[in-house]
C-alpha cells in the first residue's frame, strides 16, 4: 500500500483522491447505455490508459457489469488493465444499487455478497476491494457494522454523517473517523462542497477548482482532498465534461482511497444515518433518506410496503429451502434486481418524476414475487393472499399516477 504522508511546505502538491461511481439500473435501455458508453465510459477509460500517472478509485455495480460484459467486453478488459497497472482501485458495493439501510441485514448481506461474486467472476484476480461504497452513500450504524464484519477496511461516507463530531468535517482530510460500533472500519468522507461543485459544473475552469483548494489550504495547509461523484457526470450528465476530469487528474498529486488507511484515526461519538442527498433540515425532521423514503410520499409508501412484502416472502423462502437450490438462487437474484434505488428516486420530486420508471420498477418487484412463489412451490398456503395484496398495491399506485399530469 502506498504510504500516506504530509509535508508541511508551501510547495507541496495537493494530494487528491478521485472516487468515481459507475452504475446503471438492470432495466436500462440499450440505446441509453450505448450513448453513455460513447459519451462517458470510453473517453474516460481512454484518458486513463493514455496517462499512466492517472489514478482513480472506482465503484462499479454488478448491475452495470452485467450490461457491459456481453456487448462491451473491451471496457471490462481495459478496466482489468488499469487495475493491473495500479491506476485503478475497486470498491465493493450492493449488486443492484439498493438503499442498503432500508433492507434487512440478511438482504443487505446478500446484495454485497452477490456483487462480490458477480464482479470477481468477471474481473478475476484484480477484483480485490479493500473499501466499500454504499449506493447513494446511504449509511447507517448497522451498515457500518455489517461492512466491517465482511472484512472491508474502509467505507466512503457522506460528509453529513460525521459532521456533528469535532473536528469534522475537515475540508482537507488529515485523519479518518472511526465509529466505536465498527472500530476497524475507517470512514472516509468526501468533500461535499467540492464534489458537488464538480458534479453540477459550477467551476467555470480548472483554475477555479485550484483556487478553491488554495483558499482551503490557507487555513489548513495540510491534508487530502477527497472528490467523489458519479462517473457519468463526465460526458453523460454534461456532454464533453470528460475533458474537465482529465484536467483534474493532470493538476494534482493523485492517490487511491486505500492510501488513507495509514492516516491517523479519529474516534467519533455520532454517526448519523444519511445519504449524499440528505440535508441538515432532513435530519432535523428525522428523514435520513429523503429521495427514497419520504414520509407522506404516497408512492414511496406503497413501493416500500410492497418491498416489505417481498422481504417477508424471501425470509420465508430461506427458512423453508436451501439458499443454494437453483430455484432459490433465481428468486434471490430477481429480488435483488427489484431493489434498485431508481424506482423510488423517480418518485421523489417533480424535477425528475417519471411514471414510466415507477411502473417499470413495480413490474420488477412483481416479477420477483412470482419467482419467490415459484421457488416456494406450495410451501406457502397464503400465496393467493400475497398475490391479491400485491395487485391491490399495484392498483393504488396506478390510481395515484393517474392523478398526476
Amino acid at each position: 500500500m502506498e504510504e500516506y504522508s504530509i509535508h508541511n511546505s508551501e510547495k507541496e502538491i495537493t494530494k487528491v483522491i478521485v472516487i468515481l461511481h459507475a452504475y446503471q439500473p438492470p432495466t436500462q435501455e440499450e440505446k441509453i447505455l450505448d450513448r453513455i458508453v460513447k459519451n462517458c465510459y470510453l473517453p474516460v477509460i481512454s484518458s486513463l490508459l493514455e496517462n499512466s500517472n492517472f489514478k482513480i478509485t472506482l465503484n462499479i455495480n454488478a448491475s452495470l457489469v452485467e450490461l457491459l460484459e456481453p456487448k462491451y467486453p473491451n471496457i471490462i478488459e481495459e478496466l482489468i488493465t488499469l487495475a493491473e497497472n495500479k491506476q485503478l482501485e475497486f470498491l465493493e458495493t450492493g449488486a443492484y444499487h439498493p438503499i442498503l439501510p432500508l433492507l434487512s441485514e440478511k438482504e443487505a448481506k446478500l446484495q454485497i455478497e452477490m456483487n462480490n461474486r458477480i464482479n470477481s467472476g468477471v474481473f478475476g484476480k484484480v477484483w480485490m476491494p479493500k473499501g466499500f461504497w454504499p449506493p447513494e452513500l446511504a449509511v447507517s450504524k448497522a451498515l457500518a457494522t455489517l461492512v466491517e464484519s465482511l472484512g472491508y477496511h474502509y467505507m466512503v461516507v457522506p460528509e453529513i454523517s460525521v459532521s456533528s463530531n469535532t473536528p469534522f468535517p475537515i475540508p482537507l482530510l488529515t485523519r479518518v473517523s472511526v465509529y466505536p460500533n465498527a472500530p476497524h472500519l475507517s470512514l472516509i468522507n468526501r468533500n461535499h462542497e467540492i464534489s458537488n461543485n464538480i458534479s453540477f459544473k459550477k467551476y467555470p475552469s480548472i483554475d477555479n477548482l485550484k483556487e478553491h483548494i488554495k483558499m482551503l489550504k490557507i487555513s489548513q495547509p495540510e491534508g487530502v482532498v477527497v472528490i467523489a461523484t458519479d462517473l457519468e457526470t463526465f460526458g453523460e450528465h454534461h456532454l464533453n465534461y470528460d475533458k474537465f476530469l482529465v484536467k483534474i487528474l493532470q493538476s494534482f498529486d493523485l492517490c487511491t482511497a486505500s492510501t488513507l488507511l495509514t492516516m491517523p484515526k479519529q474516534p467519533i461519538v455520532q454517526f448519523r444515518e444519511s445519504s449524499w442527498s440528505t440535508s441538515e433540515e432532513d435530519l432535523y425532521r428525522n428523514i435520513p433518506y429523503p429521495l427514497w423514503s419520504y414520509p407522506g410520499n404516497s408512492i414511496h409508501d406503497l413501493l416500500n410496503i410492497h418491498q416489505d412484502l417481498l422481504s417477508n416472502a424471501i425470509a420465508l423462502l430461506l427458512a423453508k429451502k436451501d439458499e443454494n437450490d437453483y430455484d432459490v438462487k433465481i428468486a434471490l437474484k430477481e429480488h435483488a434486481k427489484a431493489q434498485y434505488s431508481c424506482v423510488s428516486w423517480w418518485a421523489s420530486t417533480k424535477d425528475h418524476f417519471s411514471k414510466k420508471m415507477i411502473v417499470e420498477g413495480f413490474h420488477s418487484q412483481k416479477k420477483a414475487l412470482k419467482k419467490i412463489l415459484e421457488a416456494l412451490n406450495g410451501h406457502l398456503i397464503e400465496e393467493s393472499v400475497l398475490l391479491k395484496f400485491s395487485n391491490d398495491i399495484g392498483r393504488r399506485i396506478e390510481q395515484y399516477l393517474s392523478r398526476i399530469r
